[in-house]
């Protein structure tokens, strides 16, 4: 942490006021939607949520090692399946960013006639699905804005903007900060630099 406490208060609040003015719109009302089955007790529990919004969570050994989950839906009940070899900050965030898919996404959901993102190695019976795997060179722009969308979600949802430069302030680390939100280091490292939290590390 920064020794200059006035200092680094400044800094907080003056990024914490740019970064609010920049939230996207559409995270910032499916945010809204589920607040009913949000607490302020972190890390969140992302199954929980899913389970209140009637989604159902499993996690299966079956997917190629770059797929770290996806959702479908079969008949009026939508799945989430999660790479169980992924750590556990690694699932946290693939729920989030698969109930992201659902808030902000779901009409690709009831398209029956296509499936929105091609894996090999998955026979899904469901025809329409989003998978979240690695973004190349050959992801359709398509594919990157709801890969990138999903992401913003899962960030915000687990690790709230506010409560995220709390935390760099309070906490000694970003490996600390990781914990805290029950996040990789990596998610973790990605959401300070865009908040502007790497200020306080």
């Amino acid at each position: 942490m920064l020794k200059n406490t006035k200092f680094v208060l400044e800094l907080y609040w003056i990024n914490l006021k740019g970064a609010t003015m920049a939230t996207n719109k559409k995270i910032s009302e499916a945010i809204v939607k589920i607040a009913p089955y949000l607490d302020s007790k972190f890390p969140r529990n992302v199954v929980s949520i899913c389970e209140k919004l009637n989604i159902q969570v499993s996690e299966t050994k079956d997917l190629p090692d770059n797929i770290s989950g996806l959702i479908y839906k079969d008949g009026t009940k939508c799945y989430i399946l999660i790479n169980a070899e992924q750590s556990a900050g690694r699932k946290s965030f693939t729920i989030a960013h698969e109930l992201g898919h659902y808030l902000l996404h779901k009409c690709k959901l009831e398209q029956d006639s296509e499936i929105i993102s091609s894996a090999k190695g998955i026979d899904m019976n469901s025809p329409a699905y989003i998978a979240r795997q690695d973004i190349n060179a050959s992801s359709s722009k398509e594919y990157r804005t709801l890969e990138t969308e999903a992401n913003n979600f899962a960030a915000e949802l687990l690790m709230p903007e506010k409560e995220f430069l709390k935390q760099c302030i309070c906490q000694d680390s970003i490996d600390d900060i990781a914990n805290y939100f029950g996040v990789s280091i990596s998610a973790a490292t990605i959401r300070a630099d865009r908040v502007g939290g790497l200020y306080f590390l």
